[in-house]
């Protein structure tokens, strides 16, 4: 007869609820805080005094552009800085053309850190609201600036009470 059997089964049983117990702790500490789907009171949601209109293009999220990203077209809203990063063997400075309409939607901003050659920085903010293509060779990229509309009532700024429009 088998001397050991009731041990073993304690050390599996407990084996087994050791490792629940982690994967329970595991998936907890990986959902995010606060209320979940199935909570019956309702998530406050931070708002702010500007607000882009529906119908309004999906803002670009990337800010840094090689010659990689050639033939994309970019939305952002005015205020917005971009950089345009190329190699000037194949892509002389000397060469970028900047056309917008109306002029003076996107303004140069000089003081960038220097890129390793051959490789050279440009960077641009927006100004006003417009549409510009950044040329050089086969380089093209356009770039819409779009303004925001501001709200015509006040929020309450959570916490402080001050107003904010």
């Amino acid at each position: 007869m088998n001397k050991f059997p009731q041990p073993r089964k304690r050390h599996s049983s407990l084996l087994i609820f050791c490792t629940t117990t982690l994967l329970l702790l595991l998936s907890a500490c990986g959902s995010p805080p606060g209320p979940t789907r199935a909570s019956s009171t309702p998530e406050s949601t931070a708002t702010t005094s500007r607000t882009i209109p529906q119908g309004t293009p999906q803002l670009t999220q990337q800010y840094e552009f090689t010659d990689h990203d050639s033939g994309k077209t970019v939305t952002y809203t005015v205020t917005s800085r971009f950089t345009i990063i190329l190699n000037a063997q194949q892509y002389p400075k000397s060469n970028l053309q900047v056309s917008c309409h109306p002029a003076g939607t996107l303004g140069a901003i000089s003081n960038l850190p220097s890129e390793a050659p051959p490789l050279y920085a440009v960077r641009y903010e927006g100004v006003q609201p417009g549409i510009c293509t950044i040329k050089n060779g086969t380089f093209l990229l356009t770039v819409k600036m779009i303004a925001l509309l501001s709200t015509s009532e006040p929020i309450e700024a959570k916490g402080h009470g001050a107003r904010v429009i």
